[in-house]
């Protein structure tokens, strides 16, 4: 009886914020706070004109601030009319064939397919632009961003132009014991983006399927894994709930948030000692089919655009070879409807708010492509 009371508690409060912001679509901050010192306690949203929202995750945290930078931030419009061309050559994997033991769990802002780490294949992957071609990267993860306005819900643009998803795959440095570990360490990362469209929904300005140039591939095994797996994991485990949340109203920003140096990088000692989170949900779900990047490739592997970038999410380290497909998949429709149903971690739909950054504008960021137009 207890719980029902919980449960409808919460739910007449997010009622009560949600319906009754109106169009203001304000969400509340997970504890009272726009800043944090402890970075387990450190929470970001999508929401922009939210305190923690993007335009302020350097804000949030020291350990965040590279979000501020301006050098090479992520994700990006690609304007292929700026690309350079370079003749790179398709990248190589090993073990591609091989489907690796994963698990799932919502994370509060996004569903992550994650590697076990006692999985003992690894697919690798070398031949990336931009790095040493004997260099072998881990895969790691996938995971896959949409937006609050259903046609455009991809990280990357390709002339302004956004797909209603992006696939990110993630590898990590083979020298590091994790990606983890990897992610702030100078080149330590490798992610392969693919953009998504929604079978049986019309798509503008879709210069793939408008110039003949593309097949765009139906992937049938990534639509059974997002419609199996997300629908488990849809809800935000309770025993995550973060009890400040009903402390909500008068919300200042404390003034140690200026505090923090937007732009910079920290140095390797501060991030070693301050900046690893410890995992605080641990409800994950084995996926007992395994996963590849096979699932999530497109047909045409030999073409795609690249640059030196950084994580999309905090803490935003610029430490990323990006690999951009230029031709796109498409998965179910029922497949997007369970991602858009997944919960964030104030259990409102991932749809009201996104998952994804807005485009960012760098200073000098130089994007090649291994075509000529």
């Amino acid at each position: 009886m207890e719980l029902v009371f919980v449960f409808a508690t919460v739910a007449t409060v997010f009622v009560s914020f949600v319906d009754g912001a109106g169009y203001l679509q304000i969400r509340p901050p997970s504890a009272n706070q726009c800043c944090y010192e402890d970075i387990n306690k450190a929470h970001f949203s999508y929401e922009r004109d939210f305190c923690e929202g993007p335009k302020d995750w350097c804000k949030v945290h020291p350990c965040w601030s590279t979000c501020g930078s301006q050098k090479r931030q992520s994700p990006i419009n690609i304007d292929t009319k700026e690309t350079r061309y370079k003749s790179y050559s398709r990248l190589k994997f090993d073990n591609l064939n091989t489907r690796v033991l994963a698990n799932i769990k919502n994370n509060g802002h996004a569903p992550d397919f994650d590697v076990d780490e006692e999985f003992d294949d690894e697919i690798t992957l070398c031949n990336v632009p931009g790095r040493p071609k004997d260099k072998e990267y881990n895969f790691a993860q996938l995971h896959v961003h949409l937006g609050r306005d259903e046609n455009k819900g991809s990280e990357h643009a390709i002339d302004n132009t956004f797909k209603p998803m992006e696939a990110h795959m993630v590898f990590y440095d083979s020298d590091y014991d994790g990606v983890g570990k990897a992610k702030p360490k100078r080149n330590g990362l490798v992610v392969l983006s693919v953009m998504i469209e929604v079978y049986g929904k019309p798509h503008e300005n879709n210069e793939c399927r408008v110039a003949g140039t593309c097949k765009v591939r139906f992937a049938n095994k990534l639509s059974k894994l997002m419609e199996k797996y997300y629908e488990k994991v849809r809800h935000y485990p309770m025993e995550s709930f973060n009890p400040d949340f009903f402390n909500i109203l008068g919300v200042q920003r404390s003034n140690s948030c200026t505090n923090n140096k937007c732009g910079r990088t920290p140095s390797p000692d501060f991030i070693e000692e301050r900046c690893e989170k410890k995992e605080q949900n641990d409800r994950s779900v084995t996926v007992t089919e395994g996963i590849t990047p096979l699932d999530v490739l497109p047909y045409d592997r030999d073409r795609f655009y690249t640059y030196a970038g950084s994580l999309t999410t905090p803490p935003c380290y610029e430490t990323v070879q990006w690999v951009v497909y230029k031709c796109p998949i498409k998965v179910s429709s029922k497949a997007f409807k369970m991602l858009q149903l997944v919960e964030d971690s104030h259990f409102l739909p991932l749809s009201r708010f996104g998952v994804r950054r807005p485009l960012q504008k760098n200073k000098k960021v130089v994007v090649y492509s291994n075509f000529k137009k």
